[in-house]
């Protein structure tokens, strides 16, 4: 069974460097590194993107996707097509938090839940 740490599809890392530049402005890092990438493609039809949200309620949803959006543009001007998709299924939790994020907001290693 997949925890909620493990990737939920493809993750390009040339895709995930350039949005690890994208922060979620509430929190101040890197949708990277709090796991809120659930996929990153490139392939010849373009780019394709699911990312999710700490919160369904957060309204900061659609400024997080344009964020996205406008780096992978500038990244990849040669993509045919840049797709975002704000998914919730799986909810995100935190889990999915990098081990640097986490010693940034004082949370506890993984190791040591």
């Amino acid at each position: 069974m997949a925890t909620s740490r493990q990737p939920v599809e493809e993750l390009d890392p040339d895709v995930l460097a350039c949005l690890s530049g994208v922060t979620d402005p509430e929190i101040g890092l890197s949708i990277v590194d709090l796991g809120l990438i659930y996929r990153a493609r490139n392939g010849p039809q373009g780019l394709d993107v699911a990312l999710t949200l700490t919160s369904q309620a957060c309204p900061l949803g659609e400024l997080i996707a344009d964020n996205v959006r406008a780096r992978l543009a500038c990244r990849f001007p040669a993509a045919p097509d840049i797709a975002v998709a704000l998914v919730w299924v799986p909810a995100w939790s935190p889990d999915r938090i990098s081990g640097h994020s986490r010693e940034r907001l004082g949370l506890p290693a993984m190791e040591a839940l």
